[in-house]
């Protein structure tokens, strides 16, 4: 497969791979998500040698191994080959970088000393490394007693392909329906390698080829824990579990300390480490709220795929165990147009710059309390709402992963759920946007819903986002 976008993070490396100083650069990110391709992209034009580092190996099989791959010396010590790498070689490439802890942690000082000798001689040498454990690579380069703490030059932590990007891909892979688009996004995310695995087996539909994969393949249940256990260690069960409740939609702070016997101490905890430490978990609030201060926050796992993997994979585990496959199939095809509505309300929020531009700062969800409602159904939520708070400008939207679907019903409930958000109420102008597979009528009628007759009220269907994208 072709390489995909990633231009800042490609131009980023570009502009220190000609410094004439020890130059060590260091790309992050969860497995599967493109570093590797990334650097080897940007040392296409390079003379380089690149190592993958293994974790489960002794430092002699993985120093025979390196002469045979590689045609390299035999050497008998890690350091004389680095040495030997540093000196040869003025691009010097180490995949999963943190396996050297498992391997033999004595590297780190070995490069810290062979890099001021360098420095000294003014001998020109790039060392690019990449990690897929954020807690190690925190340890190695951020920790004031390590070796390496305060080496690196550029850090770059590599996020998933933006929503347009993948469509793009799906599109040069010959998927052109845009619904299909959707769906193979809603679940793989913007992981470059599964996009690479499709394009290797026969073109079929998402439904076919999800669900035999789901069903068919334990490969599927692998995934998620190789790209998790290695990062947890021995408290993975614990951050299982909360990713897990996570994913079963215990998204406030008080249902997840329910699993944790309610110790919220505990759940702070472990939520602030799979937050700041593993970059796995983010914190949404209502848009119209401070951030630092609402106390209406909702937890989300930030990857497309291990939200997928904890809803459909992990939750039926036993199924997996025991080759249930008929019953994984029922489950899926009850489940996943579920699944997919709520997924894309995400999509469509990443939309409102492409069909507002430039227009609204601030774009999000926003929930709240009805206060003239009983306390039993007191509580509504907006899928998307948008502010420009010069203007006063505000957006409420609406999200339906449905065909037929009768737009002047939803408005008129979204103009109702309107009325319950403060912000600037006496003063600001309101807009609306509804996102649809299909609309029951050409126009909405405005009048019906409450709003008056310049009301901006725009309906998107897939004929308009293909439009769009």
């Amino acid at each position: 497969m072709k390489f995909y976008n990633r231009k800042q993070e490609l131009g980023q490396i570009l502009s220190f791979l000609n410094s004439k100083n020890p130059t060590l650069i260091i790309v992050k990110g969860l497995r599967r998500v493109g570093k590797t391709r990334l650097i080897l992209e940007a040392l296409s034009s390079k003379e380089y040698i690149n190592l993958f580092i293994p974790k489960d190996k002794t430092p002699q099989l993985f120093l025979e191994e390196v002469a045979k791959e590689k045609g390299l010396p035999r050497f008998t010590q890690i350091y004389d080959l680095l040495k030997y790498l540093f000196e040869k070689y003025e691009y010097v490439f180490f995949d999963e970088f943190q396996n050297f802890y498992s391997l033999d942690k004595s590297v780190y000082s070995d490069i810290q000393k062979l890099f001021d000798e360098l420095k000294w001689k003014n001998k020109k040498i790039c060392i690019l490394v990449t990690g897929s454990s954020y807690s190690l690579i925190q340890k190695i380069f951020y920790d004031y007693s390590k070796a390496l703490y305060g080496r690196k030059d550029l850090e770059i932590n590599l996020e998933e392909l933006d929503q347009f990007t993948v469509l793009n891909i799906l599109s040069d892979l010959g998927i052109k329906n845009l619904e299909e688009q959707i769906k193979f996004y809603l679940v793989f995310g913007g992981m470059p390698k599964f996009y690479e695995l499709l394009e290797k087996i026969p073109k079929s539909s998402f439904r076919e080829i999800i669900k035999l994969w789901y069903t068919q393949s334990k490969s599927v249940f692998e995934e998620g824990n190789s790209i998790l256990i290695s990062e947890f260690g021995n408290s993975y069960k614990s951050f299982f579990s909360i990713l897990e409740a996570i994913a079963q939609s215990k998204t406030k702070l008080s249902e997840i300390a329910s699993i944790f016997g309610n110790d919220s101490l505990r759940t702070n905890r472990y939520l602030d480490l799979a937050r700041k430490q593993f970059n796995l978990v983010g914190r949404r609030t209502p848009i119209t709220e401070d951030a630092g201060k609402s106390r209406r926050g909702s937890y989300f796992i930030k990857n497309k795929f291990l939200r997928f993997w904890f809803c459909f994979v992990k939750r039926y585990e036993a199924y997996y165990e025991q080759n249930r496959s008929s019953e994984l199939s029922n489950i899926f095809d009850r489940d996943i147009n579920t699944y997919l509505g709520r997924e894309f309300e995400e999509f469509c929020r990443n939309l409102i710059p492409k069909i507002f531009p430039d227009r609204f700062e601030s774009i999000g969800g926003q929930w709240g309390t009805m206060l003239s409602a009983p306390k039993e159904n007191n509580q509504y939520e907006i899928d998307i709402c948008a502010l420009n708070n010069k203007s006063k400008e505000i957006l409420f939207g609406e999200c339906k992963w449905k065909e037929d679907v009768d737009q002047n019903q939803i408005l008129a409930k979204l103009k109702k759920k309107s009325q319950e958000v403060s912000w600037n109420k006496d003063s600001r102008k309101e807009s609306y946007v509804i996102f649809a597979k299909s609309f029951k009528y050409r126009e909405a009628d405005i009048l019906s819903a409450g709003l008056n007759k310049e009301t901006e009220v725009h309906l998107i269907d897939l004929k308009e986002m293909a439009k769009l994208l």
